[in-house]
């Protein structure tokens, strides 16, 4: 084994193994602010040994403060926030059972969620009927029967007639003389469980749970209700979810990736009524993570192999595992820059790669069982790794670590990586036709698109010059660069205050011989004062001129006028146009466009608005 400069990277952390036992599975773990006081702490649902029940253990650190009894082995623990509300409210543990999820708020049980039953496959209930038939009450017919029922598929069959099928036969006649009930129903099973951020990437936005059943559904709850909001078939073909990472926001676009146990993965995206097939592998999936950068999919599988996907389902590299691969976690490190992939082996060994290139590399006395990396206590760097024999290993990563390939200290062996080649597309039917079009008519293509190309100028010069003619401009230019007009209107009508502000931003030269008119459109504003003489504006100055406008209606008031900036009927009637002039030249200097906003209809005269029967009722 190469020597690893690695080693140094990481602080272990000391636990006491004598008093933690840990007995759990890769989904039952997570990383929460139970308090939100940015002390994370470490949920772990214990299946328990032996005699032991399930419990839900909650960890300081390396030490356990307290546990809650369950009442079933726990499927996944999730973490979630239900509330965007300030103060921050606590957030839910949501533990998956059999056939429900139960959720935790401040250790205490708050909602028990049930999946929705199905009804029994009408060649399960033909058996039943028979069976619950006192003349089939023989051994030969049961047998029969027995026999039929274990021909099913058990993941069709009710939790009854699986019940029924591991009984003897004097168990069975006895069940049947007892009861005459036929299973109704039958309950869905929860097979993996996992969440979804609903409208923000914040770590405390709210987020929904996400459960995968084990007829091959996935199920979306509600963060408010925990009420059925969507339910999305996996793929055509029945398969079974074994492991879900969902990424992206529920109210603009998401990805569920998701392992099948029938050894490939498939996907479900925003409004898919049903996922499809991403891709197979040739043996079963151990475990999968999706990268945030680029989507792309790590896959350890039985055949010892770390294969990439790209988020279309293309295998981009294959590396070959020394030993047989049994957990993996995503190493985010954000200072850095980077994110890495850890992978245990059953050896003992941990690698942390780098897209395929082995960053570090740790050697362990156990095989790891559950490892998962993210904050704990105030740290936010920690490895947890949770062995076999139920022993609790941290590992803190240092600030001064580093992970590029000179500070690996991994000699490389054999070829150099080569480059990721461009993904050109093949050359299909469609391309090929169009190149023989675009050499047959490669003239006339040229010649429209030189005469478009001559259209857009001509357009161009005709804005531009209809600019210029019309001087609508509030910037000068030339001489007069330094000068420029504003105008702000301010009133709710139907007279205005209409202030001018003229600035001369020049250093060294004062602007003499200016004056102000308003041009209106339009019989509809009367303007107090239409000509303003602008005196000396030195360097650096700026002058504000306030002048009145009236906006006038006639007797008979058209009730659009009020409305005019929504129906987008205001046309020129509502523009006003200030020209800024300067003695000797013909044509004003500057010029501003003032569009006049509508009246308040509140401040129309009563008997006004009473002589044009604007408001009142038709009778």
């Amino acid at each position: 084994m190469n020597k690893m400069g690695g080693m140094s990277r990481w602080l272990d952390v000391v636990v006491g193994t004598d008093d933690i036992d840990i007995n759990t599975l890769p989904s039952n773990i997570a990383l929460v602010d139970l308090q939100n006081d940015n002390e994370f702490k470490l949920v772990v649902g214990d299946l328990g040994r032996g005699e032991e029940s399930p419990r839900l253990k909650i960890f300081k650190g390396a030490m356990q403060i307290s546990d809650i009894s369950l009442p079933d082995l726990p499927l996944g623990v999730v973490s979630l926030y239900t509330s965007e509300t300030s103060p921050r409210s606590t957030p839910l543990i949501a533990v998956a059972f059999s056939t429900c999820v139960y959720i935790y708020r401040n250790f205490k049980l708050f909602y028990k969620y049930y999946l929705p039953t199905v009804e029994l496959n009408a060649s399960e209930m033909e058996v039943w009927n028979k069976l619950t038939d006192p003349a089939n009450h023989n051994e030969e017919t049961i047998l029969a029967l027995t026999e039929t029922l274990h021909n099913m598929p058990p993941k069709i069959l009710s939790i009854q007639s699986r019940d029924f099928l591991a009984m003897t036969l004097e168990q069975q006649l006895e069940f049947l003389e007892n009861s005459t009930d036929l299973p109704k129903k039958r309950d869905r099973e929860i097979a993996c469980i996992t969440t979804l951020r609903m409208s923000s990437v914040d770590r405390y936005s709210v987020s929904c749970v996400v459960v995968g059943t084990e007829d091959g559904e996935i199920i979306v709850l509600d963060p408010q209700t925990f009420t059925q909001i969507c339910l999305v078939k996996l793929c055509t073909v029945k398969e079974t979810p074994y492991q879900m990472v969902a990424t992206g926001l529920y109210n603009v676009d998401y990805r569920i990736t998701v392992a099948t146990r029938e050894k490939c993965v498939c996907l479900i995206k925003r409004e898919w009524k049903e996922g499809r097939l991403l891709f197979s592998t040739e043996e079963h999936v151990v475990a999968i993570e999706v990268l945030t950068a680029d989507s792309s999919i790590m896959v350890i599988c039985t055949d010892n192999t770390l294969a990439s996907y790209s988020k279309k389902g293309k295998r981009q590299w294959l590396v070959n595992l020394e030993h047989r691969p049994v957990a993996m976690t995503l190493v985010p490190i954000l200072h850095l820059g980077v994110t890495l992939v850890a992978v245990a082996l059953a050896s003992g060994h941990l690698h942390l790669y780098d897209g395929k290139a082995r960053r570090d590399s740790m050697f362990l006395r156990d095989v790891v069982s559950v490892m998962k990396f993210g904050q704990l206590g105030q740290e936010e760097h920690v490895f947890i790794i949770v062995t076999s024999n139920g022993n609790l290993l941290l590992k803190i990563l240092k600030r001064t670590a580093d992970f590029n390939p000179h500070a690996a200290g991994i000699e490389l062996t054999g070829a150099p990586v080569a480059q990721k080649p461009w993904l050109i597309p093949k050359k299909s039917k469609l391309f090929l036709e169009q190149s023989v079009r675009e050499r047959e008519t490669a003239v006339a293509m040229h010649e429209s698109f030189q005469h478009e190309l001559n259209r857009l100028r001509l357009l161009a010069a005709k804005t531009l010059l209809e600019a210029h003619t019309k001087s609508d401009n509030f910037i000068g230019a030339g001489v007069m660069e330094p000068i420029r007009l504003s105008a702000e209107v301010e009133g709710l009508g139907p007279v205005f205050r209409v202030t001018l502000q003229v600035e001369n931003t020049s250093a060294d030269k004062a602007v003499v011989g200016l004056s102000v008119l308003f041009n209106v459109h339009s019989t509809n504003y009367k303007v107090y004062n239409p000509y303003i003489k602008v005196p000396l504006l030195g360097p650096g100055n700026q002058i504000k001129f306030p002048t009145k406008i009236e906006e006038i209606f006639s007797e008979n008031i058209n009730p659009d006028v009020f409305f005019r900036n929504v129906t987008g009927q205001a046309g020129e009637g509502s523009l006003i146009k200030v020209l800024l002039l300067k003695e000797g030249r013909p044509n004003p200097v500057l010029a501003a466009t003032v569009t006049m906003p509508p009246t308040d209809p509140l401040m129309i005269p009563y008997d006004k608005i009473q002589s044009s029967g604007f408001g009142q009722s038709d009778k």
